[in-house]
């Protein structure tokens, strides 16, 4: 688990080279580089530090066999949408084309979402359009979640 948590959300807006200013405080975790990686599940951009993108790399392909299919098509996937960056003087990162165009952003205007390890990349209609459904989605995950044992004992002091 990182020692850090990417919160909030932040309206920004490109510059016409596509560079994104990440909030300086937030910057510390990407100092060592980051990763920028097209989602797989919905129209956006992660924005991860390089190290916690390498580890998940890691622990999503742990344990599979590699000459299954589907480890391949993974193995595929994680390391062909990801592409390394780093940060400028200013701490802004360049946006790639193919990145923006994966991510529904056709203007200048975007949401930076924290989603914890990561930073997501959205046009700002479709974090409105998607919004609901996730506020929506969290009563079920909540009670789901809820049904499951805790992963430690309150009463035991730890």
């Amino acid at each position: 688990m990182p020692d850090f948590q990417l919160q909030s959300q932040f309206e920004l807006t490109l510059d016409a080279k596509n560079r994104l200013t990440i909030p300086a405080k937030f910057r510390e975790p990407f100092k060592a580089g980051l990763a920028l990686v097209k989602s797989f599940d919905v129209p956006a951009v992660g924005i991860e530090p390089a190290e916690e993108y390498a580890s998940f790399v890691e622990a999503s392909l742990k344990g599979r066999h590699p000459t299954h299919p589907n480890t391949r098509k993974l193995e595929r996937w994680l390391n062909s949408a990801a592409l390394p960056g780093d940060l400028d003087g200013q701490g802004r990162i360049t946006i790639p084309a193919a990145f923006l165009a994966h991510a529904k952003i056709t203007g200048n205007e975007v949401l930076l979402v924290g989603s914890g390890r990561r930073f997501e990349l959205w046009d700002r209609q479709g974090w409105e359009s998607y919004a609901p459904e996730l506020e929506s989605a969290m009563l079920d995950i909540a009670q789901d979640i809820g049904d499951q044992p805790f992963p430690f004992d309150p009463g035991s002091g730890s």
